[in-house]
């Protein structure tokens, strides 16, 4: 089952503000510097949102986490959402903007009203994209495995219009991480086109792409084996340095044998070679349920993307 995030810790007391500034500047830059970075958007699936991470390893590794302590203190928004497929990734970002159809009259009280996707877009895992239809601002909530969009506000009832994601702006201006496409990888047209679209929402440049990395159902020879394969190579044509080869990382010598996954002696590993002969990822490194990196697969892609973004002058 898809995790949801921890609800966020009740803030503290806000400090009562003084017009008397304290210490030097220099010291006050150090405390509190500030950054022209842009800030850093993650979009993708159940992968993204590091499901899987909280296994083997002594604490949970989250790779945006990871991402924001290296980006610091530039922001981070992590927008994986488990079982999404790369049209999803579309609708959240705004590049997909259908008319939602309603289904019988909103409810009383809250104004939630069913509706249903001129695209046809059925929802997919626990999906929640704020926007707005025409003027009136809400949720468009998939969840529950039918689409309901809620006002924020229960007067401005609506009986459909067209959705525009509001996680567009927070993204306008912003660096990308992309890793969607896993769960509808034999469209491998799909995912290679819908790839496109987010890559070229962002400003050149400021994309990287990660490739998908094969499962035990994903071994040499099977369906989606290949699929990943030709989805991975149309990656790295298009994408060229701003497209990380994760299969690559998890199967190959050099991410195998990295300093983050030192303590596993990897290569040292029967498993590990039962796998290669496979062409799939070893299992210390997936998690309990086969489809997701568990804690060390995590921290070493986590290692593997901040010298990427060192290499490409991100960070």
């Amino acid at each position: 089952m898809p995790q949801h995030a921890a609800a966020p810790a009740a803030p503290a007391a806000p400090l009562s503000p003084s017009s008397a500034l304290t210490g030097t500047e220099a010291s006050r830059r150090l405390l509190h510097p500030e950054s022209e970075a842009p800030a850093l958007t993650l979009w993708g699936s159940s992968s993204m949102s590091s499901e899987g991470g909280d296994e083997a390893t002594a604490v949970p590794v989250r790779i945006h986490e990871h991402l924001a302590l290296a980006a610091a203190p530039a922001p981070v928004h992590p927008f994986g959402v488990g079982a999404s497929w790369s049209r999803h990734t579309l609708l959240q970002r705004g590049l997909d903007t259908p008319t939602l159809i309603g289904r019988g009259d909103p409810e009383p009280g809250t104004s939630r009203l069913e509706v249903t996707l001129d695209s046809d877009l059925a929802p997919s895992g626990p999906i929640r994209v704020p926007g707005r239809v025409d003027d009136v601002d809400g949720i468009l909530d998939g969840s529950s495995g039918t689409w309901y969009f809620t006002p924020s506000d229960p007067a401005d009832a609506v009986t459909g219009g067209v959705f525009v994601s509001s996680l567009a702006e927070i993204a306008e201006g912003s660096r990308q991480v992309l890793w969607m496409g896993k769960n509808n990888i034999r469209d491998v047209e799909g995912v290679l086109e819908h790839t496109a679209r987010m890559a070229d929402a962002a400003a050149p440049g400021d994309t990287l792409v990660l490739g998908h990395w094969c499962t035990e159902a994903d071994e040499a020879g099977s369906a989606t084996g290949e699929a990943v394969a030709e989805v991975n190579a149309g990656l790295a044509e298009a994408h060229g340095d701003h497209f990380l080869d994760v299969q690559h990382l998890l199967t190959g010598e050099e991410g195998l044998a990295s300093s983050p996954l030192a303590p596993l002696q990897l290569l040292e590993q029967g498993t590990t070679h039962d796998a290669l002969a496979r062409a799939v990822v070893p299992p210390l490194l997936i998690a309990s349920d086969g489809i997701h990196l568990n804690g060390w697969g995590n921290l070493v892609l986590s290692w593997a993307i901040v010298r990427r973004m060192q290499e490409l002058r991100w960070l």
